[in-house]
């Protein structure tokens, strides 16, 4: 249910027509959109005005084209970080143009732009709830590939609590957003933790999660890191689920070299743990497959400009590409590497490079990349309910599953399942049964690695 619209105004000097063109090249409001037709993947920049710091940076606003008229209107249903419709309107205004922009707030939409501005207090715990935190990437880089993660997230515990929910209570799933960086997702983890979670499902990037981690240390709370991951040392407080690099890049490496007959890599990776516990398995596969290494790159999460990566890799004369960049910026680097025509001389395996991701990177940027999961979307008949539900669950275009967000869902449900039959199991007792039951449900590290390929705009199984 909406509870309320924002309306905003710009001004241009150009007609409707022009404004409208402009508007679709990206040049205003920052739209990323790589063909404006309904059902299209969009991204939309909304200004903030008069602040500074956090609170005052573009709130960016991921979602699908709901409907278009020509110089006249857009309409986009978003899906983070809320659920909403954003119309923009195009009016004469003498020789230029009025551009209308309204934007529906849902009570998790009001909720999320409190917490942007500091209002964040945690809720006071609650006897007859029994709750459970997500910590999720709604904003920022990585906010890209966790589109389906909340709706999955929410589905499951609707699941639990169709089933009794556990020990009687009902269990009430609380969010926290990480906006992609490591600081904020460690006072999001505090958060959940303050508001009675015992449990906190983490959806984000290594970096965030090992904050997390660290805060919570001396807590009675485990963290499970539902998505890929480099894994680290067993710990009493944490449960790493999810694949690993080793094992993606065992499936993909020597399948790439065997069908391209090429053997020169360059790897591009964030500075941060995961990149460089990828690129480290990446080597000894390389190596083992009598490859060689000639470039490895690390930017900071955030970056939008790959040119003097592009220009590197063109220099080294490397025929394979690895990629472990995450989010927006695996969108951006795989456009500017089809742009600058390294498409037509490389093949790239991409480890983070899910479903809504490439959606984003747009059909012909995205034609060739390999990627590597133990889920894909519409491949796996044992998933082919819970997608019929996501699906159902959701109105107008939706992001699409991938197995960044199928994880989560699966581990939500192992812990329904788990807390169903031993309630008072304390943190490591917790740990230890999640991690048996994951190998055993066959969960994404007992699942084979499956490859894809990028290929007239889908993601398809080799």
């Amino acid at each position: 249910m909406t509870a309320l619209s924002v309306t905003a105004q710009i001004s241009t000097q150009e007609p409707p027509t022009i404004s409208f063109t402009r508007f679709l090249e990206g040049r205003i409001l920052d739209v990323e959109c790589t063909r404006f037709v309904v059902g299209a993947p969009v991204a939309v920049s909304l200004p903030v005005n008069g602040d500074a710091g956090a609170a005052g940076r573009p709130i960016t606003l991921l979602g699908h084209v709901a409907s278009i008229r020509r110089g006249k209107s857009v309409v986009i249903t978003h899906h983070q970080p809320w659920r909403g419709l954003l119309t923009i309107r195009f009016f004469a205004d003498g020789r230029g143009t009025r551009i209308v922009v309204e934007s529906s707030l849902d009570e998790d939409g009001v909720t999320w732009l409190a917490h942007r501005r500091g209002f964040d207090p945690p809720e006071p715990p609650r006897a007859d709830r029994h709750r459970i935190g997500l910590l999720v990437s709604k904003s920022g880089s990585a906010a890209v590939f966790a589109q389906a993660t909340e709706r999955l997230a929410q589905l499951a515990v609707e699941e639990i609590n169709a089933d009794g929910g556990i020990d009687g209570v009902p269990v009430e799933l609380v969010i926290g957003d990480d906006a992609s960086d490591s600081l904020a997702g460690g006072i999001a983890a505090t958060r959940l933790a303050r508001s009675g979670c015992r449990i906190i499902f983490a959806c984000v990037t290594s970096a965030t999660f090992n904050a997390a981690a660290s805060t919570l240390r001396d807590s009675e709370v485990l963290l499970v890191h539902t998505v890929l991951n480099e894994g680290g040392r067993p710990s009493s407080g944490v449960v790493r689920l999810g694949e690993r690099p080793l094992a993606q890049v065992r499936a993909g490496v020597p399948t790439l070299m065997a069908e391209t007959g090429r053997r020169r890599w360059f790897f591009v990776g964030h500075r941060y743990s995961w990149s460089f516990g990828a690129h480290w398995a990446a080597r000894r596969v390389v190596a083992e497959n009598s490859g060689s290494v000639l470039g490895d790159v690390y930017v900071p999460l955030g970056t939008n400009d790959f040119t003097d990566t592009i220009e590197a890799i063109k220099e080294s004369d490397a025929e394979l590409i690895l990629s472990t960049l995450v989010g927006h910026d695996e969108v951006v680097f795989e456009q500017q590497c089809a742009e600058f025509g390294l498409r037509s001389r490389t093949r790239t395996l991409a480890l983070v490079l899910d479903e809504a991701t490439q959606q984003m990177i747009g059909e012909t940027a995205a034609e060739g990349v390999w990627t590597a999961f133990a889920y894909f979307e519409d491949t796996l008949d044992s998933h082919r309910e819970i997608e019929s539900r996501y699906r159902d669950a959701l109105i107008g275009p939706a992001p699409p599953m991938s197995s960044l967000s199928e994880t989560t869902y699966e581990a939500i449900r192992w812990y329904g399942r788990l807390m169903a039959t031993q309630p008072e199991s304390d943190r490591e007792t917790l740990r230890r049964l999640m991690m048996r039951s994951s190998a055993d449900s066959g969960g994404s590290l007992a699942r084979p690695i499956l490859l894809a390929e990028s290929r007239g705009g889908r993601l398809r199984p080799r």
